[in-house]
């Protein structure tokens, strides 16, 4: 079932995919001068908040690796990493596999309302699954043109 929001969503994942693909490990792993995360860090990022906002709280089951919570949370930056990060070619993976299960898994309950209603850090309400998706929207392209910033500024 094609929808405008899983559509877009799946658009905006790919071409991040996409342009990540050909990026070495150390290029992932760059931390320019002034920023406190590296191409690495976003990727899994947006896979963990992926995860979140598209399974735990839609009642889906969620696959977060192991220690995927620990590097890619909220708050955390490679600087504290204690504990070896995944390659880029398994994030590449996992980002991969996670678009396909959101089109799979929620594609057809788009309008099913959440239990319980979740309400974000910066207030925004979240009622059904397609606001949750539509949120991810926003949240992929801005770590994306994040990496992409970053990138620039690796290879000047």
């Amino acid at each position: 079932m094609s929808n405008f929001v899983v559509d877009q969503l799946g658009f905006v994942r790919r071409q991040a995919v996409d342009y990540v693909s050909s990026i070495s490990e150390s290029a992932a792993e760059t931390i320019p001068a002034g920023l406190k995360n590296n191409i690495k860090w976003n990727l899994g990022h947006m896979y963990v908040v992926h995860e979140k906002f598209a399974f735990q709280l839609t009642g889906e089951e969620t696959k977060y690796p192991t220690n995927f919570s620990k590097l890619f949370d909220p708050g955390t930056k490679p600087s504290d990493w204690d504990i070896e990060s995944p390659t880029m070619s398994q994030i590449i993976g996992l980002l991969t596999e996670q678009i396909e299960r959101v089109e799979s898994v929620l594609s057809s309950k788009l309008k099913e309302e959440i239990e319980p209603h979740y309400k974000s850090s910066t207030g925004l309400t979240f009622t059904t699954v397609e606001q949750l998706l539509g949120f991810l929207i926003y949240h992929e392209a801005m770590h994306f043109a994040t990496i992409k910033n970053i990138k620039s500024i690796i290879n000047s």
